[in-house]
């Protein structure tokens, strides 16, 4: 198995982050950790915004600002599963 294993959420084709698969498992909880919350504070927050408002753009903006997080977080916890 390779020690660097990308993310699964990218801008090109090619990947520039990398998941180190050799990290303590206490380093890869604790940032999957911090995505999550990261993804999931956004998602409550906007429940509490009226957006009837808000343009396509807007909402694209806005679900790829909590995507990321989330799938970065998903990509860590999945690497500590495999593990077992």
């Amino acid at each position: 198995m390779d020690r660097y294993r990308p993310l699964k959420a990218n801008a090109t084709l090619a990947s520039v982050l990398w998941i180190d698969s050799a990290a303590d498992a206490s380093q890869l909880l604790e940032n999957a950790l911090l995505r999550i919350r990261a993804g999931t504070g956004l998602l409550e927050t906007l429940t509490s915004l009226p957006l009837q408002h808000a343009h396509g753009d807007d909402f694209y903006r806005l679900i790829l600002s909590a995507y990321l997080p989330l799938q970065d977080g998903l990509d860590l916890l999945e690497q500590l599963r495999s593990r077992s």
